[in-house]
């Protein structure tokens, strides 16, 4: 098809174990265990290529490519109710039989370590083997592909491509497309949508601290209208009156900062025991906690300014005068 770089293919075979722990349907000297299963990619050369490049030599590569070769994907273990399952493991460097065809195992993969799987059907435990497509017919008896992953020129006309692919999926039925430039594109959207929320989420806490802190030093100034009078009666300056208030709302920053920056740590631990399934501790944030800090002390002193113009339009005599 005009516009294709180049495809990648898979071809994809499964088998099911028998009450022997063999698999139905072809000959291996891999012995299996209880719950597992027995599958054979085959690889074009581009696929081969995106897989291993960075793991395999040149020399190593070729041969895979040639099919003299294969790369062997241990099971993951399993256990259930005490009973472990998924415990064969084929050594690198070793050589298994597939259907009478002797394969030395260039790359042993075991434990999470990457996983095949076609499409979107979701990972199949078991032993796999993965081979070049040209040897794959011969060892499955079947030349069928399972997935193809076409890569487009810079230049393509997008629009005849996806007409070709439509075409091309009604020949083939049961043929289904995923675009991962389109599942890209719906990530980032979700992720900007994401973002959106939590600074919404954020905006909208942060204006309910300002306006609680500007109710409470409204509510402070009302209830010290007299001592407010009877210093300002004494030569205290209204400058001073300001300072003194803005030292309050400094106080209200820095309490809500190490809040914040326990809080914070807290948060960052929990996210991070997520991502890697283990609770440590982690180097703290230094750079957001610094402007988490200055943030909020800008907050609450500017959340303190507001209400202090009620100080200069106080009348001595009337503060003096007013009755707690």
């Amino acid at each position: 098809e005009e516009g294709v770089a180049f495809v990648a293919a898979q071809q994809f075979s499964l088998y099911q174990l028998d009450g022997q722990n063999r698999p139905v349907g072809i000959e291996t000297d891999v012995a299996l265990g209880p719950g597992e299963t027995f599958q054979i990619f085959g690889l074009n050369d581009q696929w081969v290529e995106d897989a291993f490049a960075g793991r395999l030599t040149a020399e190593q590569l070729a041969v895979l490519k040639a099919g003299e070769a294969c790369v062997v994907r241990n099971p993951l273990p399993i256990t259930v109710e005490g009973a472990t399952y998924g415990t064969t493991h084929v050594e690198e460097g070793s050589v298994i039989t597939v259907a009478g065809k002797e394969l030395p195992v260039l790359l042993s993969l075991s434990g999470y370590d990457g996983y095949f799987s076609v499409g979107n059907s979701g990972f199949v435990n078991g032993v796999q083997v993965l081979a070049s497509d040209r040897i794959y017919p011969q060892l499955t008896g079947t030349d069928a592909y399972a997935e193809l992953r076409p890569a487009l020129d810079a230049d393509a006309d997008r629009e005849d491509f996806d007409a070709a692919l439509e075409r091309f999926c009604q020949r083939v039925p049961g043929t289904s497309t995923v675009s991962y430039e389109q599942t890209d594109r719906q990530l980032a959207e979700s992720a900007a949508q994401i973002n959106m929320l939590a600074w919404g989420l954020i905006l909208f806490i942060g204006l309910i601290g300002v306006l609680n802190i500007i109710n409470t030093v409204y509510t402070n100034i009302h209830t010290r209208i007299a001592e407010i009078g009877t210093q300002r009666a004494v030569g205290m300056s209204a400058r001073s009156l300001y300072r003194t208030f803005l030292w309050e709302g400094a106080y209200y920053g820095m309490i809500a900062a190490v809040i914040g920056c326990v809080a914070g740590y807290g948060c960052a631990i929990l996210v991070e025991a997520a991502a890697t399934d283990e609770l440590s501790l982690v180097f703290p944030p230094l750079i957001p906690m610094a402007e988490a800090v200055l943030l909020s002390l800008a907050a609450c002193l500017l959340a303190t300014a507001v209400p202090l113009r009620k100080i200069a339009k106080l009348s001595i005599v009337d503060s003096i005068e007013a009755v707690e």
